[in-house]
């Protein structure tokens, strides 16, 4: 044969010998009935487990490796610089002293004189309690200094406790030391201190300590309680103005007086016009410290 028929004749020797068909299975009798379930009610109910939080899926996918992943981002504490810090309270420490000076600046001056200095009007009484020789009168622009005095009259030299000698020149009574003195014998209403400027000067105000204002150093006896007090002065000028001034109580501190209006003159004097403690031991009138001031 040839063509078709051949290759499958061929085909059909070559296959191999056909198996025989599996037993069928057997009736129903000799099969095992399914088991039989129990009522849903009876049935045990299956423990339930707890719900596991889903853990989000990473930017990078869950492929990414663990340095792919993107870093968890935090809040940063702004800081603020050092030195901007110390520039801050450097500048509110110096508006705080700036406050102060300020301040200071603004407070009425304090009066620095002492009680003995104080006067009222054109009367020159003193307060009680005021330290010798306390300085230039208040109320005037300047201090001003003679150049020269010369007195009418003075004491002749004496010894203090200790026996050293002490004497009474008038120029003592421009040296600002309470514990020296002019002195001239008695009562001395009348006698005169002459100051000269050298050149004409403005006087504003006048002052002196009206006694001996010297404790001793060797026994501390009170000179001023043992000497003549001044009670009233007459200050003249080159004008022929004449201004009192009238101590009512006289006390080892400076007492001062205010001129009515100020006057021009080159010299200044001081005329004494009436003293006190007449019962002292020693009968000596003495003037400690005389001040000027003007311009």
């Amino acid at each position: 044969m040839v063509g078709p028929q051949a290759w499958l004749a061929e085909a059909a020797q070559t296959m191999p010998p056909a198996t025989a068909a599996p037993a069928a299975p057997p009736p129903w009798p000799d099969r095992q009935p399914p088991a039989q379930q129990p009522p849903a009610w009876q049935q045990p109910v299956p423990p339930q487990q707890p719900a596991t939080r889903q853990q989000p899926t990473l930017v990078g996918g869950p492929w990414a490796s663990q340095e792919e992943q993107l870093p968890r981002v935090t809040a940063r504490r702004r800081t603020r610089p050092i030195g901007l810090s110390l520039a801050a309270v450097a500048a509110v420490a110096a508006v705080i002293a700036g406050g102060l000076v300020v301040s200071d600046r603004l407070s009425p001056a304090s009066d620095e004189r002492s009680a003995g200095e104080a006067t009222t009007g054109g009367t020159g009484e003193q307060g009680d309690g005021a330290s010798p020789s306390a300085g230039a009168p208040s109320g005037s622009s300047a201090p001003l200094q003679p150049v020269s005095v010369t007195a009418t009259c003075q004491a002749p030299p004496g010894l203090d406790a200790a026996g050293n000698p002490v004497t009474y020149e008038p120029q003592l009574t421009l040296d600002a030391v309470g514990a020296t003195a002019w002195r001239c014998p008695g009562a001395a209403v009348g006698q005169q201190l002459v100051y000269d400027f050298g050149a004409p000067v403005t006087v504003t105000s006048v002052a002196l300590v009206p006694g001996y204002a010297k404790v001793d150093p060797a026994d501390g006896t009170d000179r001023f309680l043992e000497n003549r007090t001044v009670t009233a002065v007459a200050w003249q000028f080159d004008d022929g103005r004449t201004e009192r001034q009238d101590i009512a109580a006289p006390s080892a501190g400076m007492a001062e007086f205010q001129l009515p209006e100020a006057v021009t003159t080159r010299r200044v004097v001081l005329e004494i016009a009436g003293t006190g403690n007449d019962s002292a031991v020693r009968d000596f009138t003495a003037i400690s410290d005389v001040r000027f001031a003007g311009s």
